[in-house]
């Protein structure tokens, strides 16, 4: 079960990643913190942190499976390097939300830069899992 929920989490990554990206690439510029496909970046990136919550929980649970033991400690790390990574990156993505938040540019690109952390822990711990299943 802890697989299948990582793996949920994994495909809405980018698809919460392609939302910005896409209207910067179309319109040009960035949409303004209240606008539809901010909205929607926000809902998707709550539902991974959700998702990632009970991934996280699930695992826990089967720390004593083979895959887990297995994949070793560094597995298992970047797993929770990138639960607490999103953590810091919701709180960014939530704190952006504000239209009159000072220092916006800062925390945007903190926003940018602990999306790319997630992404690379995510690649990390999923790689180390499935190249040591037993």
């Amino acid at each position: 079960m802890a697989a299948y929920s990582g793996w949920l989490a994994a495909a809405l990554v980018p698809l919460a990643a392609l939302i910005p990206l896409l209207v910067r690439m179309r319109r040009g510029k960035r949409a303004a913190p209240g606008e539809p496909p901010v909205r929607l970046h926000v809902v998707i990136g709550l539902v991974v942190a959700g998702t990632s919550f009970v991934h996280t929980l699930l695992a826990v649970l089967a720390l004593g499976s083979p895959q887990a033991i297995a994949a070793g400690e560094v597995a298992l790390g970047m797993g929770a390097l990138a639960f607490v990574v999103l953590l810091s990156h919701t709180g960014l993505g939530l704190q952006l939300r504000q239209k009159k938040l000072r220092r916006r540019s800062d925390k945007r690109r903190q926003h940018v830069i602990t999306a790319i952390l997630i992404t690379i822990a995510i690649g990390l711990h999923a790689g180390l899992l499935l190249t040591s299943a037993p």
